[in-house]
């Protein structure tokens, strides 16, 4: 199916479908090409039909919300709630052990908000050595993955519920869509697009306009919405 103009979201009783060109049909944007696409003028419709479908039909647009009401200096049930408005649950053994006490874990959250300072508290202007081998996020990703039932995607989620301007969200729809199935990074690739010179990939998805109130929507969020429903919109499933 060819569409030459920018068409909307439709139900067709089964899935959302958004009507691309043939040639994008299973074709990825790979993480070496996403930047361009993502600030290129003709895609910019598209990408605000994204948005717009998102926040106001699906249940993510509650996710904003959950974490808003959260305490983030340690976990709630409000990011357990927040996780499955991502479509994602906690078993009850690993949902115990994040609401319980944890002197590692809660000190590895503490740690880790208090190393973003005012100025350096988003993925791509905080220091990276928190986000490397030693340091306190990374520690903390660490420490979530070893419990039963925190898969990486459940973990990046959870900890996007703490560190929204930080943490962005992996799942297997972005890693096909980005070519990076593959791949044991994910923090450093997405990290590369805000950094690289040339325009600001942060100010331009800032300024796309949000159709509803869903609640402060950080860039890495609007990000990571505008992907996964490219990706649904490419590799239909």
């Amino acid at each position: 199916m060819i569409v030459e103009n920018v068409q909307l979201w439709t139900w067709d009783g089964k899935q959302d479908i958004y009507p691309i060109k043939q040639i994008e049909e299973n074709q990825p944007i790979t993480i070496t090409e996403i930047r361009d696409w993502l600030l290129a003028d003709e895609n910019q419709q598209r990408i605000e039909n994204h948005l717009n479908r998102y926040f106001e039909c699906y249940s993510g647009r509650h996710f904003e919300w959950f974490i808003g009401q959260s305490d983030r200096a340690i976990f709630t049930p409000l990011d357990l709630l927040a996780v499955e408005a991502l479509s994602v649950s906690v078993p009850t053994d690993a949902a115990r052990w994040l609401l319980e006490p944890d002197e590692e874990r809660d000190e590895l959250l503490t740690s880790s908000h208090s190393s973003l300072a005012p100025d350096q508290n988003s993925l791509w202007t905080c220091d990276e050595k928190l986000l490397g081998d030693g340091g306190a996020l990374q520690k903390l990703y660490a420490l979530l993955r070893t419990k039963d039932g925190f898969g990486y995607v459940t973990t990046s989620k959870l900890l996007a519920a703490k560190f929204p301007a930080v943490v962005p969200i992996r799942d297997s729809r972005l890693e096909t869509l980005l070519g990076l199935e593959k791949s044991s990074h994910w923090w450093a690739p997405i990290r590369s697009l805000f950094v690289a010179p040339g325009r600001s990939l942060a100010d331009h998805l800032n300024g796309l306009k949000i159709p509803v109130e869903v609640g402060a929507i950080t860039t890495l969020r609007r990000l990571d919405v505008i992907l996964w429903m490219e990706a649904k919109a490419r590799f239909p499933r």
